[in-house]
């Protein structure tokens, strides 16, 4: 039972914006040695970020930067067992850290114990830190490193005890997880192995048959349909017609078309893959989602799924970065609550970076992909015509009597993500104002840099 569990939070949304770090060192079982450091980013401070875990800029002014303190940190994670919650996250931050240092990698292996407590306690409405930690009756102090850290750690041990474990990797493995690790040159993630396909008895040629999934554009009121070009079903064809087409180009969809991308809501399962090429590392764009009222607002800040809230509270939109130069956001409609009737799916880059702007990028796409079957149903070059902007509105998809559809819209959002989210029904101080705010003190910040809905909410999450 012995395993360091780690916590970084971030200044920004780069991911080497790492401004404070939580350890703790496990050994037979117990906690035996807890490190909390904070660290000098170098970078700005987002007043989000401020608001989630309430670092400032005076707080981490004169403390070592990361590439200072690696050489404390990097005999602590050395051949380890590392765990964190929501892994992804945390090992993304330690990797771009040391790329940003030009610092090899160490040598681990790590676990995820967000993808743990999903498999195995399924009875749970949410498996964010916070949700975890009160099922077990972890004390936290929510966003604090080492809080996160410790918390983290106790509830790898809670795991182990129900399941009888002693070993973590072995835990894992019962779990049909593959540890993943980190080392010189490369990394692999924390993940479970694909699943072999069943083989299926041949089934004769005069048999077979090809059925080709297609997309019918809808035409209704609700938002205007440009472009829009019925394509005929594969049961329209002549019967003399050839060997119909066993392969079907992918639909691409042009802004204002709407589109019925499934039948009963419990078949609607979804992946959004939003892609793009772009010519300066250092333009990191975000994908992030939505989840709006009748009203066309968020109910509550955790219905803004993104990089610092993964997840919303039903686990009905998951987001997660597969590349630096892509978000994915899994969609399960059947699970969102009747009140959900709409989910904007949009594409920023942070508007306090100097001139950075989507036009700058090329080839951004949305594809909507169907889960269960890995079908490309369907993509939306939605980057065609951006320039100056830092927000789009890639699109939306919206409930019809029993259906799902979506709007491809990719129209620029004025303001940026300010814009965005005081559109939505969330309320962030203004680009400039947190910074400045943020130096006078760590109390004034706690208290006038949040991010709050209308109806005053807590604070969104990345855990």
């Amino acid at each position: 039972m012995d395993f360091t569990a780690i916590d970084f939070e971030t200044a920004n949304s780069s991911r080497s914006s790492a401004c404070a770090l939580g350890l703790v060192q496990v050994r037979d079982g117990v906690v035996t040695a807890e490190y909390d450091w904070l660290i000098d980013p170098r970078q700005r401070f987002d007043g989000m970020n401020i608001a989630i875990h309430g670092i400032t800029p005076s707080m981490v002014k004169g403390k070592p930067t990361f590439a200072e303190l690696w050489p404390t940190i990097e005999p602590l994670l050395q051949g380890e067992i590392v765990i964190a919650h929501n892994a992804s996250f945390d090992m993304s931050v330690l990797r771009y850290c040391l790329d940003d240092s030009s610092l090899s990698y160490p040598d681990f292996k790590y676990m995820c114990t967000y993808l743990l407590g999903k498999k195995m306690l399924q009875e749970l409405p949410s498996h964010k830190l916070n949700v975890v930690s009160e099922h077990f009756g972890i004390r936290l102090k929510h966003h604090d490193a080492l809080d996160d850290a410790r918390a983290s750690a106790l509830i790898l041990l809670k795991l182990m005890e129900q399941w009888q474990q002693f070993d973590p990797l072995l835990l894992a493995d019962s779990q049909g997880y593959k540890a993943g690790t980190m080392y010189a040159g490369g990394y692999t993630p924390f993940k479970a192995p694909p699943k072999k396909a069943a083989k299926k008895p041949a089934v004769p040629k005069a048999a077979a048959k090809t059925e080709i999934p297609v997309i019918s554009p809808i035409a209704d009121s609700g938002i205007p349909a440009a472009g829009t070009q019925q394509r005929p079903s594969s049961a329209s064809l002549p019967a003399s017609t050839p060997s119909a087409a066993k392969v079907q180009p992918v639909p691409e969809l042009v802004r204002g078309q709407r589109v019925d991308i499934g039948g009963k809501l419990s078949a609607s399962r979804l992946l959004v893959s939003v892609e793009w090429d772009s010519p300066d590392p250092s333009l990191e764009p975000d994908t992030s989602a939505f989840l709006l009222r009748d009203t066309g607002r968020c109910g509550q800040d955790q219905e803004f799924v993104f990089y610092g809230n993964m997840e919303d509270p039903t686990g009905s939109v998951f987001y997660s970065k597969p590349a630096p130069n892509a978000g994915h956001l899994h969609l399960q409609l059947a699970k969102l609550p009747a009140a959900t009737t709409r989910i904007a799916l949009t594409f920023t880059v942070s508007e306090d970076a100097s001139g950075q702007n989507l036009g700058q990028l090329s080839n951004a796409t949305a594809s909507l992909i169907d889960s269960q079957t890995g079908t490309r149903l369907a993509v939306f070059p939605f980057g065609r015509g951006l320039s100056l902007e830092t927000a789009t509105v890639i699109g939306e998809f919206y409930r019809y009597k029993d259906k799902w559809r979506f709007a491809a819209i990719g129209e620029g959002f004025p303001g940026g993500l300010h814009a965005l989210c005081s559109h939505y029904g969330l309320e962030v101080e203004p680009p400039g104002a947190a910074a400045g705010s943020a130096a006078e003190s760590a109390a004034t910040a706690e208290t006038t840099e949040t991010v709050q809905t209308a109806g005053r909410f807590s604070p969104a999450t990345h855990k």
